[in-house]
């Protein structure tokens, strides 16, 4: 039973490809029915305090507010959110674009007399204080970091506008609708068939903190179909998820809304770990992962064997391999395990539902990677070791890769969910190495910076791997994955830092990249 919590935020969705978009920023999913049938998955969001809830309800604005009603009631969440996909009604509005809503419109409301339809709408805005965390927190860039899926060539921007709601999918630029969305609501940026169910119902209930938050997946014009087919639905979608995941990412459970129930830990709680002299006593919860030192240096299998070259694109990779060794998969394991890797990744958001993967398997691994695009720098490996494997490319330009001190941890969390998830048997413990390849090219940054002008690289060969000379039991990583996450990103940083050279090289676009 499912039991309210003030460190709880729902995510409402219409469509299955807007409740995977938000599914794959979560981890340690589990599920839950009410007895009416509506059912909820529950997770952690990586780097918070948030359990996040997400529901499919299916399109319409009166399954919205039955259902926003209903869940409202069921989970007493601290605040809920609207999250998917919508037309663009605004020259400007383009496609993956994210617009904020700060006001929805149920646009169906009016009056038809015989010489003209007179429209009477009602309108809600948004929640105050949901609507300056998303100002605060999609001011700059550095939200599209969280976008789970191919990175579009133009970065999406965010809208802060009206939403229009009605039970209608628009897709003509001149017909007797868009007229009157021109005239009646003209401040309206996009369109959608959720909200006004969705908004109408949070404004019924007692102080709900709600937002909508939408991509742009087609221009309402009549090219509706060229759009879907051009992959702009999962595209938007993973666009409105990233924005969704950052606003939430910004609040804290005990200021952020309203009706928020009492911190978590309790004074009698706090009283039980407190020594006389007043300073809380450390608990178990406390401490980081407990780290165990290995008597014998772990062998990683690195992926530039074959997988890669110096000229690709500079990606991190993180492998986990089993502690002690010995057990090995079945070679007839293996050439199963290609399907397999191709459906988790892509439920992750890892691999997109549009991009070819090319796929392999023989006695020693089965492998996963993206087709034609440097030479595999997206990619899930299992071996028959039992290593798990997986690499992405960093954040990057036209200078070079970003080693962002507050993405890396990130970054890192999302590949080791995703490697916890493979359908391959856990082992008692495992070492984690992790590394750059190639990192000539490499630079220390934020990702709010891209694009930039110059860069600056340390003087280093072209690898940058940290050997494993630790094991954690898999237990501990499952249960402090975000930990494990950040101390990894600290020690690739402390190596990066350390160059093999003394001297540095800086780069200004125009000037050679060798020095």
């Amino acid at each position: 039973m499912v039991q309210p919590n003030n460190a709880r935020v729902v995510v409402l969705t219409a469509l299955p490809l807007e409740y995977q978009a938000v599914r794959v920023h979560l981890t340690n999913l589990v599920s839950s029915e009410h007895e009416t049938g509506t059912r909820i998955e529950e997770g952690s969001l990586p780097g918070t305090p948030w359990r996040v809830a997400i529901a499919e309800i299916g399109e319409g604005n009166t399954n919205a507010a039955a259902l926003t009603e209903r869940i409202n009631s069921w989970l007493k969440p601290a605040a809920l959110l609207f999250v998917g996909v919508a037309g663009g009604l605004k020259d400007g509005v383009e496609l993956g674009d994210v617009v904020v809503a700060t006001k929805i419109y149920a646009y169906q409301g009016g009056k038809q007399d015989p010489a003209q339809f007179l429209a009477r709408p009602n309108a809600w805005d948004a929640s105050h204080r949901l609507d300056q965390a998303a100002r605060h927190a999609l001011r700059s860039a550095e939200w599209t970091s969280h976008i789970r899926s191919q990175r579009p060539p133009r970065p999406p921007a965010v809208h802060l506008k009206p939403i229009a709601s009605g039970d209608v999918v628009l897709n003509s630029a001149d017909s007797t609708l868009s007229a009157q969305l021109h005239h009646t609501y003209n401040d309206a940026v996009a369109i959608e068939m959720e909200s006004a169910g969705f908004a109408r119902a949070a404004h019924l209930a007692d102080q709900l903190q709600s937002l909508t938050i939408r991509g742009i997946s087609d221009k309402a014009d009549g090219l509706k179909h060229t759009a879907d087919a051009g992959g702009s639905q999962p595209q938007a979608a993973a666009h409105a998820a990233a924005a969704a995941i950052t606003v939430i990412t910004a609040l804290t459970p005990s200021t952020s809304t309203s009706n928020a129930y009492p911190a978590a830990s309790s004074a009698e709680a706090d009283t039980a770990h407190t020594p006389h002299n007043g300073e809380k006593r450390p608990t178990d919860d406390d401490w980081g992962p407990q780290w165990e030192l290995m008597a014998h240096a772990v062998e990683v299998s690195w992926r530039r064997a074959g997988h890669n070259s110096p000229s690709s694109a500079s990606a991190l990779e993180i492998h986990l391999v089993p502690v002690p060794s010995g057990h090995r998969i079945e070679v007839r394991k293996l050439a199963q395990l290609g399907d397999q890797l191709i459906g988790t990744g892509r439920e992750d958001g890892f691999f997109t539902l549009s991009e070819q993967l090319d796929t392999a398997a023989d006695d020693q691994h089965a492998l996963v990677t993206t087709a034609g695009r440097g030479q595999g720098t997206t990619g899930l490996a299992v071996l028959r070791t039992g290593q798990r494997s997986a690499w992405q490319p960093l954040p990057h330009d036209g200078m070079g890769a970003v080693l962002d001190p507050v993405e890396l941890p990130r970054q890192i969390a999302r590949l080791l969910a995703l490697l916890i998830r493979l359908p391959v048997p856990d082992p008692p413990s495992v070492a984690l190495g992790i590394g750059i390849d190639p990192a000539t090219t490499v630079s220390e940054d934020t990702v709010s910076r891209l694009p930039r002008s110059t860069a600056q690289y340390p003087m280093r060969h072209d690898l940058l791997r940290v050997h494993p000379d630790e094991s954690l039991t898999m237990k501990e990583l499952r249960a402090k994955s975000d930990s494990v996450a950040e101390e990894l990103a600290a020690r690739l940083l402390a190596s990066f830092r350390t160059p093999r050279r003394s001297s540095r090289r800086s780069v200004s676009r125009g000037s050679p990249t060798t020095g």
